[in-house]
């Protein structure tokens, strides 16, 4: 027990001179193992997630045999979007998707009518990635990369009765995007897209005919395919106001355009054969998609 009250008080003589020992040789400024203000520093990450409003204008057009074709629309699409910036990496990415809940429009056709429709599918859904290293705190310009699938389909009735199902896109982007803060209520968002490579394709559904001879053939179906390698752009400004500290409305304009060499196949067939076929192809002159219109936003930051 003697022994056992020795080691004791030992230990707390030890316990009570570590301090002073560290005193005396400046132990007291050596550096935590983490910062002191590692529990309250700054998130590099800044979220944007909203929904946008576009009042857009549309317009198909093509030509067949010299003759012009084509679909002029108006479409009310509602669109939300998000967007993550990285202020360590001056990189972000973002990401959008939009659909038409009211369509209207009219044909363009070489015969003098212009048959008008109500009703239809016009969405896209579509990411960017993109780096912006140039500029200060208060403008930031760089590049983005993405892709977006875009859905052109204005006249439902084209669907439900000639059996027509619009066109379907997938487009490669590549551009240049800007972002400026006036001041503490106001900023600017600009951005300018190329579009080296889209890929178009849109077809009519089976559709049985009686029996006929084409090219010598007995065919009983056919179907129409329309594709086309496509090149273009878009561009697009917001003007954004901060009433609050998480809160933006902005107001702008987008506008796209997309065209290049296209060409329509006609296949025939008899039913009990469908892997035996015939076809002719017209090539389609002047072939162009082009949305433009008005953009209203509500943006919450975070």
């Amino acid at each position: 027990m003697y022994r056992y009250l020795q080691g004791t008080v030992a230990l707390l003589a030890l316990s009570a001179a570590v301090p002073a020992l560290a005193a005396d040789y400046g132990f007291q400024d050596m550096r935590p193992a983490y910062a002191q203000d590692w529990g309250t520093a700054d998130n590099p990450l800044r979220f944007e997630t909203g929904l946008r409003y576009w009042h857009s204008w549309g317009e198909q057009s093509t030509e067949i045999g010299g003759e012009t074709f084509g679909v002029q629309d108006r479409s009310h699409i509602l669109e939300g979007h998000f967007r993550i910036d990285d202020d360590y990496t001056s990189t972000f990415v973002k990401g959008q998707a939009g659909y038409s809940f009211y369509t209207i429009g009219e044909y363009e056709t070489p015969f003098g009518e212009s048959p008008s429709f109500e009703g239809g599918q016009v969405g896209y859904v579509g990411g960017d990635l993109g780096y912006t290293p140039f500029g200060n705190e208060a403008f930031r310009i760089g590049g983005l990369l993405g892709y977006q699938f875009t859905r052109e389909s204005p006249d439902r009735n084209r669907l439900d009765v000639l059996a027509i199902d619009g066109i379907n896109v997938q487009s490669l982007r590549l551009g240049i995007t800007a972002h400026a803060d006036i001041n503490e209520f106001f900023d600017i968002e600009a951005e300018a897209i190329a579009v080296p490579y889209a890929y178009a394709h849109g077809a009519t559904a089976e559709i049985p005919l009686a029996d006929t001879i084409v090219s010598g053939v007995l065919v009983n179906r056919t179907q129409t395919e329309a594709t086309g390698a496509l090149f273009g752009g878009s561009a697009q400004v917001m003007v954004g106001f901060h009433p609050t500290e998480n809160l933006t409305l902005r107001l702008g304009g987008r506008a796209s355009v997309l065209t290049g060499p296209s060409s329509a196949r006609q296949l025939w067939w008899e039913a009990s054969e469908p892997d035996s076929f015939i076809y002719s192809n017209a090539a389609l002159s002047g072939f162009s998609l082009v949305r433009y219109g008005a953009l209203a936003e509500l943006t919450g930051r975070f």
